[in-house]
């Protein structure tokens, strides 16, 4: 088939869509118990600290997001056991799956084509998320599409939908199975976060990060909500069906679209919504901000990149980040210190000074990873 064609049966196409399969974080074929990790956090953020790092599961939100936009009949299996996954696909008839994995997951992609091969010989294999990026991709992997972008509108227009209709964004909470050394956290559901996703990519590119050059590369990005009103409307909603008070907002710059976080601001304040926020945004954008601005919005929390010392990049240029840490901590904003090991000028020579100086931030939580990672969202976004 070519990329440009429709599926014969359209919307009528039953679509089964996956996450790899289980168990996570083993000594097996398919990967390392320490290399690899399930959890974001335990995976990236709270990694070194042992019995005492965070623990959660994150749901495959690019899987909603597609499910709850075509009208296509969809089921979805979101971290199935690997039998779970064959009994699916043994005793029931698909047209479509798809499959969602990022890079260190090649295996199990591999062995999932084989098994819908073998039960389901008619069916389409699509692969997204950040494998399908991966060079060469198509020799490796015995699927019939590569989703490399957005998959909504992919498979609208895939099953012949309307690839314009109005988005219908799914009513999920950020994570579940919260854990501390082996305990369970019990949260009452207003102090749980949800997910809300206002864009995808993001007009900064950095060079490292394989979310920008998924979706389009430097300067590129898709909104799914172009207006502050549209995203107020949409937290609302939320709100109302989850009793929620908190929201991630996965944008990779969210501050950046000034016009609608300061619109978001504005209606917040006449409606006194006292929400809380977590973002992700770089520090040349967060500083262009006053502190009430950015206490308004209900941030609590930023993902902020530092990078490196000395780092070339435009989004630090100029900016004191110790400075800026310490003003934003200081306010009650917890800053997540994302640094890169591996920049361009990185050398065996100076890697303890750059290590160094990233820890000096004394940021509420650090993530360093090196420069040919990039962020762990395992979708079809």
């Amino acid at each position: 088939m070519n990329v440009g064609e429709v599926h014969p049966l359209g919307a009528k196409a039953r679509v089964l869509l996956l996450s790899v399969f289980g168990p996570y974080a083993q000594d097996d074929e398919y990967g390392s118990r320490k290399i690899n990790p399930m959890e974001l956090y335990h995976n990236q953020v709270t990694r070194v600290q042992g019995p005492f790092s965070i623990r959660m599961f994150h749901p495959s939100f690019g899987l909603r997001m597609i499910q709850d936009n075509i009208s296509a009949p969809c089921t979805l299996l979101d971290f199935p056991l690997l039998d779970r996954f064959v009994d699916e696909i043994r005793n029931n008839e698909y047209d479509i799956v798809g499959i969602t994995s990022i890079l260190v997951n090649l295996g199990k992609v591999q062995k999932m084509c084989e098994e819908i091969r073998k039960h389901l010989p008619s069916a389409v294999i699509v692969l997204g998320g950040h494998l399908a990026n991966k060079p060469d991709i198509e020799k490796l992997v015995d699927a019939d599409y590569f989703v490399k972008g957005e998959g909504v509108h992919w498979f609208r227009h895939f099953l012949g939908e309307d690839e314009n209709a109005p988005l219908n964004h799914p009513i999920e909470f950020m994570n579940f199975g919260l854990r501390i050394m082996g305990l369970e956290v019990k949260r009452k559901p207003r102090n749980i976060c949800a997910a809300v996703m206002p864009s995808l990519g993001c007009p900064v590119g950095c060079n490292f990060c394989s979310t920008s050059a998924k979706f389009g590369g430097k300067g590129k990005f898709i909104n799914f909500f172009e207006t502050g009103d549209a995203l107020f409307t949409e937290m609302c909603r939320i709100e109302k069906a989850l009793g929620n008070t908190s929201f991630f907002l996965l944008d990779e710059n969210f501050l950046l679209h000034r016009t609608r976080a300061l619109r978001l601001l504005e209606l917040m304040q006449q409606n006194n919504k006292s929400w809380t926020t977590y973002i992700f945004s770089s520090a040349r954008v967060v500083k262009s901000y006053t502190m009430e601005q950015l206490v308004g919005l209900g941030i609590s929390w930023i993902w902020m990149g530092l990078e490196g010392k000395d780092s070339q990049y435009a989004k630090l240029n100029g900016i004191d980040t110790k400075q800026l840490v310490a003003e934003l901590q200081e306010n009650g904003i917890k800053v997540l210190g994302s640094t890169i090991i591996g920049l361009e000028e990185h050398t065996p020579e100076n890697i303890d000074e750059a290590i160094d100086w990233a820890v000096s931030h004394n940021t509420v939580l650090a993530r360093k990873q090196n420069s040919f990672s990039g962020p762990s969202s395992a979708t079809l976004k």
